[in-house]
């Protein structure tokens, strides 16, 4: 997992995409995502690209910026 520093602004940056229709405008967010991430997160984006495919990058970058989520009982 990468920790980033600016975590935060990239998960609404996701999820902005997320809720965005047009797959235009859904690559350009998507874009700008891969221009603020490290190089190890980086994603080859294809030219063709369809809302799923959108999806499935989303949550791939999503899992790997976000914080592990622990649930500890005792």
């Amino acid at each position: 997992m990468v920790m980033l520093k600016n975590n935060k602004q990239l998960i609404n940056l996701i999820n902005t995409c997320r809720e965005e229709k047009e797959i235009g405008k859904r690559c350009q967010i998507l874009n700008y995502i891969n221009y603020l991430v490290p190089v190890e997160l980086k994603v080859s984006i294809p030219s063709i690209i369809s809302h799923d495919c959108i999806d499935q990058i989303l949550s791939s970058m999503e899992e790997k910026i976000s914080p592990p989520i622990y649930q500890l009982s005792y």
